[in-house]
């Protein structure tokens, strides 16, 4: 995938947005240079462009070829719990602890009274 053109602050938005703000526009926008109130109002704007969520689609595709910056996937994590689990020369308070985690992901224990 080729990198989209995109204005230079509006780039810095997208890799906040991708990045550090973790999702949160308003975030992403006033680290990216933009008025705290100008991005109270207007973030969500800025993010749902065209242009801007191709660069978001870009960086994306990009980080998950890029092994430093792959983050683990739900089932990979599951999958990396579930093979310690299993893995009889792992000490037990390993295993345990992969059983917990994994119990906890899957919802297992929650009290719904």
């Amino acid at each position: 995938m080729q990198e989209p053109k995109l204005k230079p602050q509006l780039k810095l938005v997208a890799k906040y947005y991708v990045g550090q703000a973790c999702g949160n526009a308003e975030k992403a926008a006033i680290m990216a240079g933009y008025s705290h109130s100008y991005a109270r109002g207007n973030a969500y704007k800025l993010v749902g462009r065209q242009d801007v969520q191709e660069y978001i689609k870009y960086l994306n595709a990009r980080s998950e070829k890029d092994p430093e910056n792959h983050v683990a996937t739900t089932t990979e994590i599951q999958a990396f719990w579930t093979d310690i689990m299993k893995d009889s020369d792992s000490p037990n308070k390993d295993r345990l602890r992969a059983s917990e985690l994994l119990a906890k992901a899957k919802g297992m224990f929650r009290n719904e009274w």
